[in-house]
C-alpha cells in the first residue's frame, strides 16, 4: 500500500516529517518490516527536510497569545538528543512525536507535566513517604507539601500536600476525610498552573533543520526478549535499532500560564528538571537534557489604539509632526500618518484625534509652536504658521472636548 501510495503521489519524501516518517517510510513485502538498510538510507534523507518557511508566522502568533499576567515563557537548548514519543506506533518501529500540522519537533504538555511532578514528588517530598502529614516533624512537615499521591495498590490512598496540590491538582482518595479533619485540603481540584506544549524555536539550527538519524545497538537480544530469563551470552549477534530523533542545541518555547506566583515557582522547578532529569525516552543513556534560559512575562495586551501609536513613533518625531502641521493648515498629508490624517480635522474620527493628541503629547509640539511665537530671531511668516497652528489646535480639541 505505501509503495502504491508513494507511486501514485509521485512523491518520494514529503515535506511534512511526520507524514514522511509514519505514512511514507519503506517497507518489505510480505511480512512488513522495513530493511535495516533500507531505513538507515531512508532516515539520512527524511533528516534533511527543514521547516516550512511559513512555520514562523503560525510561530509568533502562538507566541503573542501569552499575554496575561501570568504566563510564563522561556526557551529550552537541548544539550542533547530528544526523543519523543519512542514507543508510538510507527512504520520504522521507534515512534517519534512532531507537530500535527507543521512537523517540527515539539514536548507535549503531558510530558512536561509529567516529567515535573514526579520530579518534585521525588526531590522535595518527605523521606519516608508513608507517614501522615501530621506525623512528619520539622523539616519533613514542610517536605509533605511537595509529596504526590499515594497508592495503595491501585487505590489512591491518600491525595497529595498542599504545593504539589496547588501546580498540578488532585484526584479523590481514600483518607480526604480524615486529612479533612486534621485541617488539610483534600479532595478533587485542579490545578491552578497550565502547561502548553513546547514548541521549535525558528531558525534556532542551521538551515532550519532540528532532525537527525541515529541509532541504538541491541548486544543481547535474548535476553531482554525474555525478560531477564535467558541469560547474556556471547552468540546474541548486535541488534542496530535506527530511529531518528531532534539535534542537539535545538530551542523550544516553554510556556506556562497561571496566578504568577505559582508559575514562577513551576519555571524554576521545571527548569531543574529539565536540567538534572531530561524529558522524553532514553533518559537514562543522556537523552532529553537541557537548560532552560531566564523566564519572561509577556508584555500586556494593548488596544488597536495603542498598537498604532507605538507603530507611528517608529517614524520619528520629525516625519510625524510634519504630517500633523499640514494636517492643521488644511494640506494633503503624505507621509506615514496619511492613512490616520485622510479626513479634513473638523472629520477625523475621535479615534485619529486621540492619537494625534497622544503624539503631539509625546514630541510637546504644541510648546515647540508657542516657543516660535517668542523666538526673537524667527520672522514674522513663521510666527504667522505657529500662531494658526496653536488656533488650529485649540479650535480643534475645545470643540472635541464638548462634544
Amino acid at each position: 500500500m505505501r509503495q502504491v501510495l508513494r507511486e501514485s503521489v509521485g512523491l518520494e519524501v514529503p515535506d511534512h516529517l511526520g507524514l514522511a516518517y509514519d505514512g511514507w517510510a519503506p517497507t518489505e513485502v510480505g511480512d512488513g518490516k522495513v530493511s535495516d538498510v533500507e531505513l538507515r538510507t531512508w532516515l539520512n534523507r527524511v533528516a534533511k527536510l527543514g521547516v516550512s518557511p511559513d512555520y514562523a508566522r503560525s510561530f509568533e502568533r502562538w507566541k503573542a497569545s501569552f499575554s496575561n499576567a501570568g504566563d510564563r515563557l522561556a526557551e529550552l537548548t537541548l544539550a542533547s538528543r530528544l526523543l519523543i514519543g519512542h514507543g508510538n506506533a510507527s512504520a520504522t518501529d521507534v515512534g517519534l512525536t512532531v507537530h500535527h500540522t507543521w512537523g517540527v519537533p515539539i514536548i507535549p504538555a503531558s510530558a512536561l507535566k509529567g516529567l515535573l511532578a514526579h520530579y518534585v514528588d521525588a526531590t522535595y517530598g518527605p523521606a519516608e513517604s508513608d507517614k501522615e502529614p501530621w506525623e512528619q516533624e520539622d523539616d519533613e512537615r514542610v517536605r509533605a507539601d511537595y509529596q504526590g499521591v499515594t497508592w495503595n495498590r491501585r487505590r489512591i490512598q491518600r491525595g497529595p500536600g498542599a504545593v504539589y496540590r496547588a501546580i498540578f491538582g488532585a484526584p479523590d482518595a481514600r483518607d480526604d476525610a480524615t486529612m479533612r479533619e486534621q485541617g488539610f485540603e483534600a479532595g478533587a481540584t485542579a490545578g491552578l498552573v497550565t502547561f502548553h506544549d513546547a514548541l521549535y524555536v525558528p531558525g534556532s539550527l542551521p538551515n532550519n533543520r532540528p532532525f537527525a538519524a541515529d541509532v541504538l545497538t541491541v548486544h543481547q537480544k535474548s535476553y531482554y526478549d525474555s525478560s531477564g530469563l535467558s541469560l547474556p551470552n556471547d552468540y546474541d549477534s548486535p541488534n542496530p535499532v535506527a530511529f531518528l530523533t531532534v539535534r542537539p542545541k535545538c530551542r523550544l518555547l516553554l510556556a506556562l500560564s497561571g496566578p504568577s506566583d505559582w508559575t514562577e515557582l513551576t519555571a524554576q522547578l521545571l527548569a531543574d528538571a529539565l536540567k538534572h532529569w531530561g524529558v522524553g525516552g532514553k533518559t537514562a543513556a543522556g537523552y532529553g537534557v537541557g537548560t532552560v534560559g531566564s523566564w519572561g512575562a509577556p508584555e500586556p495586551r494593548r488596544s488597536r489604539v495603542e498598537q498604532a501609536i507605538i507603530a507611528l513613533e517608529k517614524h520619528g518625531k520629525d516625519a510625524l509632526s510634519g504630517d500633523i502641521e499640514r494636517w492643521l493648515r488644511g494640506e494633503a498629508v503624505t507621509g506615514p500618518m496619511r492613512d490616520v490624517l485622510a479626513a479634513a480635522p473638523d472629520a477625523t474620527t475621535q479615534e485619529h484625534l486621540y492619537i494625534v493628541q497622544q503624539l503631539a503629547s509625546k514630541f510637546s509640539l504644541v510648546e515647540t509652536w508657542e516657543k516660535r511665537l517668542v523666538n526673537k530671531k524667527a520672522d514674522e511668516k513663521k510666527k504667522a504658521r505657529a500662531q494658526g497652528l496653536i488656533n488650529a489646535w485649540n479650535w480643534l480639541f475645545d470643540k472635541g472636548s464638548q462634544q
